[in-house]
């Protein structure tokens, strides 16, 4: 039972207006709280990003692939939002740990879509989705995405730069040994940092750039599921890939 829901129509960000190659772009938010035991209440928000200018049906798909939405138009999108609420409702009754909660309680549950960068035709999604049940940890998930719409497609790691996969574990892996967080594990937890030191780096996915770096977007165990150090962004700067950038790319991000 849905006890109150409040939805906005939109929520219009001027992301970076000035640059160039912008792409038109909104944003739908609808938050709701349910009522899924006489103890608990999920409370739920979600936001989804709205293209009108865009209408190339196999990009769209790419830029909502793992939800159930075939009308992309704004009123097919808030429409999707009563699917996801009736999704989130069954797992959240499903749940091994809602029986044994006696006082009342307050769940959640959160999925966003956030621009990360506009401009160049170039456009950067995070994903985020969280949920939260009983005394458990909040259990998250990253997903990076760039999308190039003056080809209308995702952007490949192999349309940025020639590298190869090994070349680019080993940069990576270069990359975590100069943060922080290693080099204080290296410190004072000395088994963390030989297990750590021994994986062979994966190279993700999540991806995403600015004027100045690459990112790479670790989401907890990603890394090595025998020691967790949480989500995790690593960088690569462009100078360190002079000589390894597309050309096209580089012009188009004015790269020198």
């Amino acid at each position: 039972m849905i006890i109150s829901c409040k939805e906005f129509g939109s929520e219009n960000k001027n992301y970076d207006n000035s640059s160039f190659g912008r792409i038109e772009v909104d944003a739908i938010i609808n938050e709701d709280t349910i009522r899924i035991s006489d103890s608990v209440i999920v409370r739920y928000s979600s936001k989804l990003l709205w293209f009108p200018d865009l209408d190339n049906k196999k990009l769209l798909s790419e830029i909502y692939s793992g939800k159930d939405i075939s009308d992309f138009s704004r009123e097919g999108l808030q429409k999707y939002f009563d699917k996801e609420k009736q999704i989130v409702s069954q797992k959240m009754e499903s749940s091994r740990t809602l029986s044994q909660v006696k006082q009342q309680q307050q769940w959640s549950y959160i999925s966003q879509m956030n621009i990360r960068m506009n401009r160049n035709n170039y456009v950067s999604v995070q994903y985020y989705n969280s949920q939260y049940e009983a005394e458990n940890k909040v259990q998250y998930h990253y997903e990076e995405k760039v999308f190039d719409f003056k080809n209308q497609k995702k952007l490949l790691l192999s349309d940025i730069i020639v590298l190869s996969e090994p070349t680019v574990s080993k940069i990576l892996k270069l990359s975590l040994e100069k943060t922080t967080m290693m080099q204080q594990i290296k410190t004072y937890d000395r088994e963390a940092y030989r297990i750590l030191s021994a994986v062979t780096f994966p190279v993700t996915q999540n991806f995403y750039f600015d004027d100045s770096n690459l990112y790479f977007h670790y989401n907890r165990n990603e890394i090595s599921r025998d020691y967790d150090i949480g989500d995790i962004i690593l960088t690569i700067s462009w100078e360190d890939l002079n000589g390894y950038l597309k050309p096209e790319f580089a012009r188009r991000m004015k790269i020198n």
